[in-house]
């Protein structure tokens, strides 16, 4: 009976919308389920500090060695990624409270007029989660490959910017997008080790198969509020694998050193 009137509530909802905010039903994946919300947004929480973490370690490597301006785009990707999940966190929080103070906050950014709707607001919580997930994705997919910047790279991030528009149709292409580059990232890490057998290489291999495998996951939401549990736990693992890796690279550079 409850998957029989969610189903022709949304049926209802979405015809009574009109184009402007069509972008609306979103809000049916971003969340978690009701007895997984709060310990979701934990996750969240702690997976922001661990990826804005790497990104101040990266920032330090590029203030010990400015020449090398990797470092520096390493860390504005996971910035990128931290500020993702600090956005998440707060269209989570603040579409869940549907106070008087929660809906003044948000007029008070976006204005009464485009705020008439209070719906719009997930909706645009997912467009910017979205669209820093997946160009912090890319960088780090660009990084990863020893080439110098090309148009094939512009031309990459002009069909993000294409599918994250149309993820307000179909919320997977975000994820299945992100699914795509950081398969290519372990890829390319594990190839690199195959070649020079470093531990660390493994490791970042292994971290970013983890985190590849938490978002083919997230894919699945829609079948399965559980899955959506799931697959928070496999990328807060792989986020923390991932942190291991860079404190371990911190610690052999300064026995380099």
């Amino acid at each position: 009976m409850k998957a029989f009137y969610r189903v022709e509530y949304h049926k209802l909802f979405k015809s009574l919308m009109t184009f402007y905010y069509s972008m609306v039903y979103w809000l049916d994946f971003v969340y978690s389920p009701p007895w997984f919300y709060g310990k979701d947004i934990a996750i969240d929480v702690l997976s922001a500090i661990v990826v804005l973490l790497i990104g101040v370690f990266s920032f330090r490597n590029f203030c010990l060695d400015k020449k090398n301006k990797r470092h520096f785009f390493l860390g504005a990707a996971f910035v990128m990624l931290g500020l993702s999940f600090i956005v998440k966190i707060l269209t989570n929080v603040l579409t869940r409270d549907t106070s008087w103070l929660a809906k003044q906050f948000w007029v008070s950014i976006l204005g009464n007029q485009i705020v008439r709707s209070y719906t719009l607001i997930p909706a645009l919580g997912f467009f910017l989660f979205a669209l820093l997930t997946l160009f912090g994705f890319y960088i780090i997919y660009a990084l990863s490959s020893k080439d110098e910047l090309s148009m094939n790279y512009v031309i990459i991030a002009y069909f993000i910017l294409i599918s994250t528009y149309f993820t307000r149709f179909t919320y997977f292409v975000v994820y299945l997008t992100a699914f795509i580059f950081l398969l290519a990232i372990a890829r390319r890490y594990f190839l690199a080790y195959k070649k020079n057998k470093y531990k660390n290489t493994l490791f970042l291999c292994i971290s970013f198969a983890i985190i590849t495998i938490s978002q083919f996951v997230f894919i699945f939401t829609s079948s399965n509020p559980a899955i959506y549990a799931l697959a928070e736990l496999i990328q807060f693992i792989g986020y923390l694998f991932l942190l291991y890796t860079f404190v371990m690279v911190l610690r052999n550079a300064k026995k380099e050193k």
